[in-house]
């Protein structure tokens, strides 16, 4: 049995599938073996058998029933064996995943290192007279999340999401939880705007179906929206919405 056994776990409901067409095919066998058998023994022109071929039909049909039900169970038992196996490998990627986004949590930048950076950048776009903008997303997670793990989980997707969006010289931070800032240098608020849309079409991507959390965009731009560092700090760091 341990050949048959060698199943891959990405082949169990194709072979969940074939074990029930066996069984299909095993019941329809049997139960045209029984009917056949009956006739002969109730019909007067039917099959002749003596007293001895009945009894050996008997438990030959007996026999093979058992080892079919046998058979049966047997890969029942090892189908039950698989998918508590894929539940539970599953169940550890997920708990991986959840780790990984926490872990990428803690490495993002935060606001002290937001300060350094557009200073830096906001003296740069001053001196080269090129504009500079910022994006402030602020998610909020759904109702239907209430632990910690499955809120790192969604924060995390989504700050993968907006990183993949990125150009080189940009660069993300975290202000407070859900609440996260991107520097553009030399971008100018048009340019933003379109940046934002493609931030928003990776976070509705890495939403997913269960829409596990909602989102929202700010756009802030030197000089159009703020005129130093300070300002465009306290625009940038502001929760969306609030």
């Amino acid at each position: 049995m341990r050949i048959f056994d060698r199943v891959r776990l990405q082949d169990i409901d194709r072979r969940n599938w074939q074990l029930w067409g066996l069984a299909i095919v095993m019941i329809i066998i049997l139960a045209i073996g029984l009917a056949l058998y009956m006739y002969a023994l109730a019909s007067e022109g039917g099959f002749w058998l003596t007293e001895r071929n009945a009894e050996e039909g008997i438990i030959a049909f007996c026999a093979l029933a058992l080892l079919f039900a046998g058979y049966l169970i047997d890969r029942l038992i090892v189908i039950a064996r698989l998918r508590r196996e894929l539940s539970e490998e599953r169940k550890r990627n997920l708990e991986l995943r959840a780790q990984s986004n926490k872990e990428l949590l803690e490495t993002l930048f935060g606001p002290n290192q937001f300060c350094d950076r557009l200073a830096l950048e906001l003296q740069r776009a001053a001196k080269s007279r090129q504009p500079l903008s910022g994006l402030t997303i602020s998610l909020e997670v759904s109702q239907d999340i209430s632990e910690g793990e499955e809120i790192y989980s969604a924060f995390g997707e989504a700050v993968k999401a907006m990183m993949i969006k990125l150009r080189g010289e940009d660069s993300i931070y975290q202000f407070s939880s859900g609440v996260f800032g991107l520097l553009l240098p030399s971008t100018g608020s048009e340019l933003a705007r379109s940046v934002a849309v493609r931030v928003a079409d990776g976070l509705y991507e890495a939403m997913g179906a269960s829409r596990r959390y909602s989102f929202d965009i700010r756009v802030t731009n030197f000089p159009d929206h703020a005129k130093t560092a300070d300002e465009m700090e306290r625009l940038m760091r502001e929760p969306v919405g609030s």
